[in-house]
Order: C-alpha cells, then sequence, then structure tokens
C-alpha cells in the first residue's frame, strides 16, 4: 500500500517533492536502482545544436539533467521531472520533459511531470505539445494510483511495449509476415448430407483465435478455434474434434489468386468412450453412449487471400466406423478468416 499524508505544499520545495511524493511512487511501482527494474537519478544529457534546431554549429553544447529514468525490465524508460510546488506544470516544463523523454540516450516511452499538487503523464511520440495521457491533483492521487500501477508497473510497461523481433523470414503473403495471427472469421454451414441435420444450415461457426506458421519444410501449418452459438453443439463439436482444428498444405505462401486457391487439409482419429454423455445431433438431444465409438474427422479447406482475410470454401466429413453406429456426416460452406 502506499500512503498519502497530507501536506502544507506552501512549505515544501523541489527536493521535498521528489523525496516524499516521487521516491516512494517510484519504490511502490516495483523499480528499484540496480534491479531488473532499475531507476536511474539525476541523469546528465548533453544536447547538440543539431538537437535542439536553434543554435550555431560552433556553440557549446548545453547539458540538462533527467531526474528519474526508469527502466522496465532493462529495455523500456519512462522518465519522472520534479517540480517546486510554487511552479506551474506549463507547457514550458512539459516541452523540457519532453526533451529529457525524448533524448536519444533515452528513448522514454512516457514522461510524468509532478510538483506535488498535480501530477501529469504524457505519451513521448506524440510531441512536446500534446495533451497529457491523464492528470489528477494530490487530493486525487489515492483514487488515480490503480490508473497509474495499471500504466507503469514494469510489467504494464513491458505488455503495451513488446520488444521487437526482426522477422527474418519470407511472408506468408504480401501484406504478412513470415507468420500470422488469426484474430477471429466465422464458417457458414451450407451443406449437410443428412436430413436430421437440416436445422444446420445457415448455422454460423465463430473462429475466436488461432495462427498460420511454416514448418520446417518450408510449407504451411494452420490452427485454429472455432465456436458454434448453441452450447449443446460446441460439447459435441469439441469431443469430435471440429472445436480445434489442425490444417496443412503443401503450399509455401497463401495465394492471392482467386481462381488458383492455397488448398488445406487435415484428420484426425477421434474416440468416444462408453457411458460419456453426448448431444446426439441426429436426434437432436443428450444421449448416454452405450458403445464405444470410433471415427474419423477430415478436413479440406480452399481459399485465397484479399487484403487481410483469407475467403474460400470448406467440406467436412466425420466417418463413425464402429458397430452398431456406422455412418458418414459431411458438412461443408464458406469462411471468412482474418489474419494479422
Amino acid at each position: 500500500m502506499m500512503d498519502f499524508p497530507s501536506y502544507n505544499f506552501d512549505t515544501l520545495n523541489e527536493t521535498d517533492v521528489r523525496e516524499e511524493i516521487i521516491a516512494p511512487l517510484i519504490r511502490h511501482l516495483g523499480y528499484r536502482a540496480g534491479s531488473e527494474h532499475d531507476v536511474l537519478r539525476e541523469q546528465t544529457l548533453t544536447y547538440e545544436a543539431s538537437q535542439l534546431g536553434r543554435r550555431k554549429p560552433n556553440d557549446p553544447p548545453l547539458r540538462g539533467r533527467a531526474d528519474y529514468i526508469c527502466v522496465a525490465g532493462g529495455r523500456v524508460r519512462w522518465i519522472i521531472e520534479a517540480k517546486g510546488p510554487d511552479q506551474a506544470i506549463d507547457s514550458e516544463a512539459q516541452a523540457q520533459a519532453w526533451s529529457y523523454a525524448n533524448h536519444p540516450e533515452v528513448r522514454a516511452v512516457y514522461f510524468a511531470l509532478t510538483n506535488g499538487r498535480e501530477f501529469k503523464l504524457f505519451v513521448t511520440n506524440r510531441g512536446p505539445t500534446a495533451a497529457q495521457l491523464f492528470e489528477f491533483s494530490y487530493a486525487e492521487f489515492a483514487s488515480n494510483l490503480l490508473k497509474i500501477e495499471n500504466t507503469l508497473r514494469p510489467e504494464n510497461v513491458l505488455r503495451d511495449h513488446p520488444e521487437i523481433l526482426v522477422d527474418a523470414g519470407p511472408p506468408l503473403a504480401p501484406g504478412l509476415r513470415s507468420t500470422a495471427r488469426i484474430t477471429g472469421g466465422q464458417m457458414t454451414i451450407s451443406r449437410v448430407s443428412l436430413d436430421a441435420l437440416q436445422p444446420l444450415k445457415q448455422l454460423t461457426n465463430t473462429i475466436t483465435t488461432g495462427s498460420v506458421e511454416r514448418r520446417h519444410d518450408g510449407t504451411i501449418y494452420v490452427y485454429y478455434e472455432a465456436k458454434m452459438p448453441i452450447r449443446a453443439v460446441q460439447q459435441a463439436n469439441q469431443l469430435v474434434g471440429f472445436g480445434e482444428v489442425e490444417l496443412f498444405s503443401a503450399a509455401t505462401s497463401i495465394s492471392a489468386d482467386e481462381g488458383n486457391p492455397t488448398i488445406l487439409y487435415g484428420g484426425q482419429d477421434v474416440t468416444l468412450k462408453k457411458g460419456m454423455e453426448l448431444y446426439d445431433v441426429l436426434q437432436w438431444k443428450s444421449s448416454i453412449l452405450t458403445t464405444q465409438i470410433d471415427a474419423n474427422v477430415s478436413w479440406l479447406a480452399r481459399g485465397y487471400l484479399r487484403g487481410h482475410t483469407f475467403h474460400g470454401t470448406y467440406d467436412s466429413a466425420l466417418f463413425l466406423r464402429s458397430q452398431p453406429v456406422q455412418a458418414v456426416i459431411e458438412i461443408g460452406g464458406t469462411f471468412e478468416v482474418n489474419l494479422v
């Protein structure tokens, strides 16, 4: 917990603001000098004429001093500058703090200003005159602490500013990287093989998440998760392998040509054990299996990329192989998957 004592700010100076307000806040957030989440104090910064854009090239360099530089995980920085309670947090103070945050030796993602009486936080790459991300008075500090924590705790800074990794692999398609994340999509059922399943037609299966990657041989691997809008049908989907699907392609890239689509295929064996409760989509009711059922599910999809959406058609088949139940259930339709 962080304490918020009452202060007579008329009697405090800038050093008091540092020691009584900023230092406890930094410790509360989880930063310690010499630790994984480091604190650099009073860092001297040098500014060349070219950086300021208003001095003669032969003028001596100017120097500034950043009060606190917090370093999350050894790589993502933000700074906080102290002012005396008699100093305003105005545009001049904001520009000065921004010059520290934007310095090539710092490159902070945020900069904060406080004179004890008020606290303001800014996003560095929005520029020296941009509006604050948020602000509050000292009286409002406690009610805004969670907001500060969610933004400036080390784990949250690292979450919001992930490390940039260089992707050296060939792109899956124009506009994509060598791997892609599935952010959503849908599959609409338009064909079913059994009369009892006709109510499934036009039902939409929502694709919730997944990924597209290359295997070691350069060919394409796809994984996705899907959900049906009817809970009982979704439970059956999971049991028979329709809820989580793996697909493969012999292609090494995703086609953007509707006339020459990428072909994906997949399949797996499924065992439904005796005594298991299963929603029977043939009879539209739950039942207890009186015998073990061995089955196989197969997939075939054809699609092409338009922008960041992969469009196409699919066919799936569930082969029930065990006595006394033997049947083939075929379902097909169209799909759209969003890739980033």
